[in-house]
């Protein structure tokens, strides 16, 4: 029966059993896909990902699995991932900056600081812009249980998933949102979205945006904190002339419906959008797993 290193880590807080659960199963090239997929449903979280040998110039290469199916880019299986092979030693722990492969392509990481205070970032792939769907307005506010923001369209990017940006006016519709997932899953396939990011700009706090992201078509109903989404916000606020209200570098807080309290930080890099994302991250888990 052959055995596998696994841990589960903890993305975007210092602190265990918050932020998002990314499970990891290193030196996993002896594991054929359909296993990997078997493991991902086994797993029951939003992300499960396998550390292989890289094929191309990078320091290892992921490929990441959520219940249903497999993506090329996630954020916080990246950064989570990231900090489990430095911890395994598959990239050396003094290691600063390497680069992962993954079905995105080549992805620069860098670490800032160390023990409890590093943090993990990664250049996302750049979000390509995808169709407004300002007529559909009323059937996302009817799914989610409130008004959007009437003077920014709905907007899908797509960055690895789809997601639907959906901007309400103020923190506290964010907080209160309980949306109909029966509802938000038809209109996922309806509209071709992996899920609905619904935000709100903030003033005066430790935190310029908050942010939740639902992919009930996925298998999951609520992402605790999502990387590819933060990571594609700023081409939403470039397209739409706010990101002079978040500024350059900003910090994203997510997850505390679910009592997950998570914290990603921004960086946007060129005038498009591209951003570095990053944040901290704990093991919580680890062992083998055995198949």
């Amino acid at each position: 029966m052959p055995a596998y290193r696994f841990k589960q880590v903890d993305v975007f807080t210092s602190r265990p059993l918050f932020g998002n659960p990314v499970a990891v199963v290193l030196e996993a090239d002896g594991i054929d896909p359909a296993e990997m997929q078997r493991i991902a449903g086994w797993t029951n979280l939003s992300e499960t990902t396998f550390v292989l040998r890289p094929t191309a110039e990078a320091d290892y290469r992921l490929r990441i699995f959520y219940p249903q199916g497999e993506l090329p880019f996630a954020g916080h299986p990246v950064v989570g991932s990231a900090h489990a092979v430095l911890e395994a030693g598959v990239v050396p722990a003094g290691q600063r900056e390497f680069k992962q492969e993954c079905g995105a392509g080549i992805l620069p990481l860098r670490v800032d600081g160390e023990g409890g205070d590093r943090r993990i970032f990664v250049v996302a792939p750049k979000a390509s812009s995808g169709h407004e769907f300002a007529t559909s307005r009323d059937a996302i506010s009817s799914a989610l249980g409130a008004r959007l923001d009437s003077s920014t369209p709905p907007l899908a990017l797509n960055n690895g998933p789809v997601w639907l940006f959906c901007r309400v006016e103020d923190e506290s519709v964010v907080a209160g949102l309980k949306p109909d997932m029966g509802a938000m899953a038809r209109l996922s396939r309806d509209l071709s979205v992996s899920g609905f990011a619904v935000f709100a700009l903030v003033r005066g706090a430790e935190h310029s945006v908050r942010i939740r992201c639902f992919a009930p078509a996925g298998g999951v109903p609520e992402d605790p904190v999502t990387g590819s989404a933060n990571a594609a916000l700023p081409t939403y606020l470039v397209r739409h002339d706010l990101l002079r209200e978040t500024g350059r570098e900003y910090v994203s807080s997510q997850g505390r419906e679910l009592g997950r309290d998570g914290r990603v930080h921004v960086r946007v890099l060129d005038d498009e959008g591209l951003a570095e994302i990053g944040g901290q991250a704990v093991t919580v888990i680890e062992g083998e797993i055995r198949l």
